[in-house]
């Protein structure tokens, strides 16, 4: 599986890494699910090399609901999908690169 999830200092953290595209979306939907939302979420993205775009729709939404998400080292993939759905400022807080 291209994702996982563990507890790291009272924080709960989200591994994404090689390729997470939709055949992944229901599992990491179901998981994302079962989040506790009055527990900070970091997103560690330094070992992904792809993702699709409803990945990165599952992430915005997550966006919304969990307060203290961050986002943890995000590699180029990441950063590059971000950009060419224009979401790196809803993901980031960042404006897109053009």
């Amino acid at each position: 599986m291209p994702f996982s999830m563990t507890n790291s200092q009272g924080r709960q953290v989200l591994t994404l890494e090689g390729a997470v595209t939709v055949r992944h979306a229901l599992d990491l939907a179901a998981r994302l699910g079962d989040l506790d939302e009055s527990v900070s979420l970091a997103i560690e993205t330094a070992r992904l090399e792809d993702i699709d775009t409803c990945i990165l729709q599952l992430l915005c939404s997550l966006r919304r609901t969990v307060p203290g998400l961050d986002f943890n080292r995000p590699s180029d993939a990441f950063l590059a999908a971000a950009d060419r759905c224009g979401l790196r400022r809803e993901l980031l807080n960042q404006r897109e690169n053009l």
